[in-house]
């Protein structure tokens, strides 16, 4: 039997939507890739420039032609092909009454939310290729509903449709509404600002024009011609600005980034993130993957809210328990460089604690905000290795909140029998009072600089005063190495996955920075330092049986010769991350595993494109990998 993969494609469906969406890249509810609206071929995020008369340009466009009356009639055009949408005008706009999903072209429908949960399942047994939101002008005005809408719409309708919600977007605005999933904005709104005079900005949103005009600081052709050119062409230049840098910004990894430094062009941003990350957290993280390849900065108070950060902070409680061989907590601060092992201070602390014995017992927990507290072992884990931030001393009401929490998971589920604050006292005081009285502490930071001389004789004093009458560890410090990896796999996978995977017999091999778990013959799992996180072979899979997790069902009739593409998916565990190692099976049976490179309810979703990267597969009698880290005959120790 298998775990759970409850993502499914529906029964006989060939293709799960008429929409043929790639994926390059997600963020947010943002989807970096291509995608179709009947003939028409859209690369997303994408601007449709609203054109009249004989106003033509490059890109996708749209265009508002005669129609019936009670209908507005709109053209969707790439240049080489288009699709007309019959659109109903609807009254009111927000409040509910008459017909919720109507159908305006062939593969589109209107939206006029709130729509029912069956209207929206039947929505999504259409398998449209573009939803227009009708009232999303409306909806934005009030706030919270344009959030709910779009929850609403992803999660009952799905991932794979376009979604365009009309009339919304001005320049500084696109970042957030593609964070938020709107796949089209359109030119619209920006343009009847102009005609009433109004000068918009990608960055600032509407400012006096006279002193960016004097200054020069637009470079767009209507602003530096001499005289000025009208506010109409400046703003779709500032249009065609703001959807290159979200476009960019998604690419790189940094719209999030993006999105928090727009918040001050307008107030309604700042509010509309805040309810997105309040309503939208579960979607947004599961499209936010679990891997990560550089560092990013988490600056304002709104970074604090990112789902990587919520996602480490909450497995940490859900899923992690300190070794039971470590009985010394020892408390330090976090440094800029990360891991927090590299660096320059924590260096020091551990050069002042050489030749102590039984430091295998001493567990290493850096404190830092956003992330809270971060155990030694996890240290390589996302975000934990990719963070920057800004360093006051000055802790917020949220920030000490965190490091509370996870400080008395720690204390509830860890064996310590004595804890070291290495921490500037008067700075960490909110943490003094929840020592409990049977943990004896001790602070040892006594001028407020923690790399001090004074500091670190006092550290090394503290340790050696509480490791002297510590017993040792049964199998030495490599089994303390082996509880260590234990709980990065139960961060990873859960705790039952992680117990089976680290069932004896099991050895080590390799540098620390290239970690091989293996059974004395075969691989079961590595871990680069680079990554963090396990990537799975199939001997360590077969470990996991019968309950899988993170598993991938394969069509049947598939020979699994190359990576996994989505037409070859029949179902997906929800929980699945891009990144994730997964395992992958036919018809309950272990075929291979590999690296997700979609959520799991998106691999179901779409049509096109890649599922898993397959790294190995299941051979009659060996298991051979697809990659060249093959399992080496030298044995590591038994631990």
């Amino acid at each position: 039997m298998s775990a759970v993969p409850s993502s499914a494609r529906p029964a006989g469906a060939g293709s799960p939507g008429n929409v043929s969406r790639t994926v390059e890249r997600l963020e947010g509810l943002a989807v970096l890739g291509t995608a179709s609206a009947g003939a028409v071929r859209i690369a997303t995020p994408a601007l449709l420039e609203s054109r009249v008369g004989a106003e033509d340009g490059p890109g996708p466009s749209i265009r508002s032609e005669d129609g019936p009356v009670g209908q507005r009639r709109l053209r969707l055009s790439d240049g080489a092909a288009s699709v007309r949408f019959d659109v109903p005008v609807l009254a009111p706009e927000v409040a509910a009454g008459g017909p919720t999903v109507l159908p305006v072209a062939d593969g589109a429908f209107l939206v006029h939310a709130p729509a029912g949960t069956a209207e929206l399942g039947e929505l999504r047994a259409a398998r449209p290729d573009i939803v227009l939101l009708g009232n999303a002008r409306a909806l934005w005005a009030e706030g919270a509903p344009f959030v709910a809408a779009i929850r609403a719409l992803r999660t009952d309708v799905g991932s794979a449709p376009l979604l365009w919600a009309p009339r919304v977007a001005l320049p500084h605005r696109i970042a957030l509404l593609a964070y938020l999933g709107i796949d089209l904005v359109d030119t619209v709104e920006g343009r009847v600002e102009a005609a009433r005079g109004t000068y918009l900005t990608s960055s600032f949103g509407a400012v006096d024009p006279v002193p960016i005009r004097r200054e020069r600081a637009c470079p767009c052709l209507a602003c530096v011609a001499d005289p000025a050119g009208t506010l109409d062409a400046h703003v779709v230049e500032e249009y065609r600005r703001a959807i290159v840098e979200t476009r960019a910004a998604l690419r790189a990894g940094r719209l999030r980034e993006l999105v928090e430094s727009r918040l001050t062009a307008e107030p309604a941003l700042a509010e509309m993130l805040r309810y997105a990350d309040r309503e939208l957290g579960p979607l947004l993280e599961q499209r936010t993957p679990v891997a990560a390849d550089a560092s990013r900065t988490y600056v304002l108070a709104e970074s604090h809210r990112r789902p990587e950060m919520l996602r480490f902070r909450r497995r940490l409680i859900e899923r992690y328990r300190p070794p039971h061989a470590k009985a010394v907590l020892l408390l330090v601060p976090c440094s800029k460089t990360k891991p927090y092992r590299n660096s320059r201070s924590h260096r020091r602390f551990l050069g002042a604690l050489e030749g102590l014995p039984g430091l295998e017992r001493l567990h290493v927990v850096s404190v830092s905000s956003p992330i809270g507290l971060v155990p030694r072992e996890l240290e390589d884990v996302p975000p934990a290795r990719h963070y920057d931030i800004p360093v006051t001393g000055d802790w917020t009401e949220g920030e000490r909140r965190m490091v509370e929490e996870a400080f008395d998971h720690l204390l509830r589920s860890g064996a310590y029998r004595a804890a070291i604050a290495h921490l500037d006292a008067e700075e960490y005081s909110f943490l003094s009072a929840r020592f409990p009285s049977s943990v004896p502490s001790v602070w040892t930071v006594p001028e407020g600089r923690t790399t001090s001389p004074a500091a670190l004789d006092a550290l090394r004093a503290a340790v050696s005063g509480v490791l002297d009458s510590a017993a040792p560890v049964p199998g030495g410090p490599l089994a303390v190495v082996r509880e260590e990896l234990r709980e990065l796999a139960a961060f990873q996978f859960g705790r039952p996955a992680a117990e089976r995977l680290f069932a004896p017999p099991v050895r080590l091999a390799g540098p620390p920075w290239f970690q091989r778990i293996t059974d004395g013959k075969t691989d079961l799992a590595t871990v680069r330092e680079e990554r963090g996180l396990f990537h799975l072979t199939v001997a360590g899979a077969r470990r996991l049986a019968p309950e899988f997790p993170l598993a991938v069902s394969v069509d049947p009739t598939l020979p699994l010769t190359g990576d996994l593409f989505v037409p070859g998916v029949r179902s997906a565990d929800p929980q699945i991350r891009v990144g994730d190692s997964v395992v992958l099976l036919r018809d309950g049976t272990l075929a291979g595993v590999g690296e997700a490179a979609l959520p799991g309810p998106m691999m179901t979703d779409l049509a096109h494109g890649i599922a898993v990267r397959v790294r190995h597969r299941e051979h009659a009698s060996t298991d051979t990998p697809k990659t060249d880290e093959s399992s080496r005959p030298e044995r590591g120790p038994v631990v």
